[in-house]
């Protein structure tokens, strides 16, 4: 079993590399090479959107192709083929979340451009300034307590817990 692997492994260890000195010939009435175009299925053309969704799905795509790479690809073989035709939601922006799914209405409809910010204003936070010292406990031992205050000097608001305001009382 040795021999016959060490039968194996010497002719591969010829000296040199192999280097081709010449082009193969030329097959005689073999046409020549011509480049390829891309040239979209008659579907993708009918949906670009679900053409974009299998052409890129993780299971179709190359495993070192990330879908934002993938995407881009797809969209300028679709932008070529179809030119003007091109969905708003296909064309290339320069932005990569500048069309997103409108939440509203109609389930596919695309809202482009910078998203509204309208939302509750939020609390300013204010500064406080904090003490932590050291209590001890009316069975023996020592526990920890944290006294804050604002730092601007105004009383503190009491976080006591839950207080009801019934008759402008507490």
């Amino acid at each position: 079993m040795f021999i016959a692997a060490l039968g194996l492994i010497l002719p591969q260890a010829a000296p040199g590399p192999v280097v081709w000195s010449d082009a193969p010939p030329a097959i005689a009435g073999a046409p020549a090479p011509t480049p390829t175009t891309h040239r979209l299925p008659d579907w993708a053309r009918a949906d670009p959107f679900g053409y974009e969704r299998s052409e890129c799905s993780p299971m179709i795509r190359a495993a070192g192709e990330t879908l934002e790479v993938c995407q881009v690809r797809v969209r300028a073989e679709l932008a070529s083929d179809l030119g003007d035709a091109l969905p708003d939601g296909l064309r290339s922006t320069g932005a990569p979340d500048a069309c997103r799914q409108e939440a509203n209405g109609d389930r596919y409809a695309l809202q482009c451009g910078a998203p509204s910010r309208a939302g509750p204003v939020s609390v300013p936070l204010e500064e406080q300034t904090c003490e932590t010292r050291p209590q001890v406990q009316p069975r023996g031992g020592v526990a920890w307590t944290q006294d804050c205050r604002p730092a601007s000097g105004a009383p503190a608001a009491s976080d006591d817990g839950l207080k009801l305001r019934i008759g402008g009382r507490d």
